[in-house]
This record gives C-alpha cells, structure tokens and sequence, in this order.
C-alpha cells in the first residue's frame, strides 16, 4: 500500500537521510534485533525507515506503534501488517500514550520515536508522554523525535530536559519541506535524540 497524501514517500526519504546523519554524528548505529516503540504514530508512514535505520538487516527485532486515532491505527495495520522478517514482529494499537495505564507495562525500548511532536499544542499531555517515554526507554536507550517548527522543538526539549532527559543531538533538517498552512513550519524541520541522564 503506498502513501495517502502527495510528497509523503520524498518526505519519508529525506526522514531517512536525517535518522542516518543523526545516529552517525552521536557514533549509534543499528541494532541487531531492537525494541521499538513508535508514540503518536499515526499512519506510521516512518515505519519503513525506522525498521531500516534502526535494526541491523535480517535481524529482526519488535516494532510497536501506538495512537490513539482508530482510522491511522487501521492504515498502519493494512500498510504494514504484522511481520518483520525473517524473526520481527510489527503491531499497532489504539492507545493514548499520555495514560500510562494504555502502554504495556513491562517492556523496555532500545528506541522510541515520535514524529513531528506537538508539545505547545497539549503541553500538559506532552509532558505526560515524554514522563512514560521516558519511563519505558531502557538503560542505553535512545529517544528520537521531529518537529515542525523551531520553537516548539526548544520547548519540547526544555521539557524533556526537565523530566532529567540529557541531549545528545539537536539536529536542523536541511532538506525539510516547507509546509503552506502557517509560517516557519516544516516537515521534521529539527531531529533530537535523547538518552537517560
């Protein structure tokens, strides 16, 4: 199945690109077999590229995708299935990530990912997904996430930085795609990555 609206596959190829630059500028490469937790996935268009980026080939591994819209969740689910080949399993759910009662409880991240992060919209459910993103990322674990605008990167990095997060990247997009609906707003206009403090 490919992508719903125009520009997605470029965007999602330029996404790769930055995933890429920004693990090899922290010296993080791909693991074999990891754990990933993708929060406010949407359509999960980025599943492709996280699977790719983020696992070493043919090791397979375990890919969650979470949101709390039932029409994405069931694109994603039709778009990607369950399968990970040759040993990974992919899967989606329904769930808010800001109730910690909705995430699985006992599992632990390699990565967790949240594509283009919208903290001045909600700060409040915000600071409550980066609280369970964060409780959820195992030792050495990264979190990642995108934004489309520069402010609310800073405030979105603020908070995590807050919640005891420590920076290792902060990352402009060079190659962002410039979006018409309001001023300074690009497509992941900026890449962090988190890990614990």
């Amino acid at each position: 199945m490919g992508f719903s609206f125009p520009g997605i596959a470029e965007d999602v190829g330029r996404l790769k690109n930055l995933l890429r630059e920004g693990l090899d500028l922290i010296h993080r490469g791909p693991l074999p077999s990891p754990s990933l937790l993708n929060l406010a996935c949407g359509r999960a268009d980025e599943t492709g590229v996280l699977l790719e980026t983020l696992s070493l080939p043919g090791q397979g591994g375990s890919y969650l995708g979470l949101d709390l819209r039932v029409a994405e969740i069931q694109e994603a689910k039709r778009r990607w299935g369950r399968s990970w080949l040759p040993d990974g399993v992919v899967d989606f759910r329904v769930a808010d990530a800001a109730h910690e009662h909705q995430l699985p409880t006992a599992d632990r991240y390699d990565f967790i990912f949240i594509r283009h992060q919208n903290y001045w919209d909600a700060p409040a459910t915000w600071d409550q997904i980066y609280r369970h993103a964060l409780m959820r990322l195992r030792e050495h674990g990264l979190l990642l996430f995108t934004s489309y605008f520069e402010r609310e990167h800073e405030l979105a990095l603020a908070a995590l930085q807050t919640r005891g997060a420590r920076l290792l990247l902060s990352l402009p997009h060079k190659a962002s795609r410039a979006l018409a609906d309001a001023p300074g707003k690009s497509v992941d206009r900026r890449l962090a990555i988190l890990s614990h403090a």
